[in-house]
């Protein structure tokens, strides 16, 4: 597997270049007003605002993951294009998540809205939008399969802002809600993050010409690695050398967020523990979230969301197998699955 995760690297590398000029003109064709500076700023490039932080602009994955699919089934004219509209919707997401959430950092920079204000942030969030949608007409203008990927992710980008709506009902229950379950959480992430990157995977096949079968294999691949991928980091953000993640360790916990672990937890003899600690108003101490860890491994939870994780990377990877494109391709994109694993410290599926 070596061989496939090392051109697996150079593929996405090739790919992430090419996501990254594209949205970097379309930055440009915008205007020369200083709100698209912040968008330039936000995005890593060069503005008269403010310098970003060198080398933290973001892995450009969803863009890239579109446009190594596209070439995988023969290549596309629309594909460039249409990776700078994901690369850009996501990146918006995430300027008004920081203000939703009170990030004052994000990829080692202030965030869009401590730099200039909650109303900037605001709009300026809102300017990338209809970038976005600048995007997408301008894909669905270069021909019939550039339209048909640019109606299967707009439709698909209303479900990532469901999924936000899902998560702050999520967040405003308490731990002992009867609607806080399993269940609600995984729809929540799975809209909120997964289907997402379901829709970068199948748009770039569905701008080479896929099928309706084969599109919606594509999708359901991409989405079972979103779905590994957020497991992934709630598995770490608990279990996780601070030093390999960059996070603050058991993040989650001081935050009191309901993750799987902790769902599980509660729900398989926990809930004893967990509900007061969740229903406190003073923060978390370090006693207070060392008892919580202790109180998880000795329910199963760790292993309850390994599990999870490689449920989901088997998914992936058997969709990736059934593809209509070379051994070498399914190889591939089975290596980026179990890169997820990997990163979990999962070393066997």
């Amino acid at each position: 597997m070596a061989s496939s995760t090392d051109d697996l690297s150079r593929r996405l590398t090739e790919a992430r270049d090419v996501a990254d000029k594209e949205v970097q003109k379309a930055l440009d064709e915008a205007g020369g007003l200083p709100m698209y500076d912040m968008l330039r700023y936000f995005m890593g490039y060069e503005n008269p605002l403010k310098t970003p932080s060198p080398g933290m602009h973001g892995k450009r994955t969803r863009s890239a993951l579109l446009l190594l699919i596209a070439e995988m089934f023969g290549g596309s004219k629309s594909a460039p294009v249409l990776a700078a509209g994901i690369e850009l919707f996501h990146n918006f997401t995430l300027i008004h998540d920081d203000i939703e959430d009170g990030d004052e950092m994000r990829r080692g920079q202030p965030t869009v809205w401590k730099e200039w204000g909650i109303n900037h942030g605001i709009n300026a969030g809102d300017a990338q939008t209809l970038l976005v949608d600048r995007c997408l007409l301008r894909a669905s203008g270069i021909d019939s399969d550039g339209h048909a990927a640019a109606e299967l992710m707009n439709e698909t980008f209303l479900g990532v802002i469901e999924g936000q709506y899902l998560d702050f009902e999520l967040t405003e229950q308490t731990l002992g809600d009867a609607t806080v379950t399993e269940e609600a959480y995984l729809e929540m992430i799975r809209k909120k993050t997964a289907i997402l990157i379901g829709v970068a995977v199948a748009a770039g096949g569905r701008s080479a010409g896929t099928d309706e079968t084969t599109t919606q294999q594509l999708f359901t691949y991409g989405e079972s690695l979103g779905m590994a991928y957020q497991m992934t980091d709630d598995l770490v953000s608990i279990w996780a050398d601070e030093k390999t993640t960059g996070k603050a360790a058991c993040g989650d916990i001081y935050e009191r967020k309901k993750t799987f672990p902790i769902l599980y937890a509660r729900d398989n003899g926990a809930e004893d523990t967990l509900l007061p600690l969740y229903a406190e108003r003073e923060p978390l101490t370090e006693g207070d979230v060392a008892k919580i860890v202790t109180t998880l491994e000795g329910v199963g939870a760790k292993e309850a969301t390994v599990d999870c994780i490689i449920s989901h990377i088997k998914k992936a990877t058997g969709v990736a197998m059934s593809l209509p494109i070379n051994q070498e391709d399914k190889d591939l994109l089975a290596a980026l699955a179990e890169k997820i694993a990997a990163s979990a410290g999962i070393v066997q599926i």
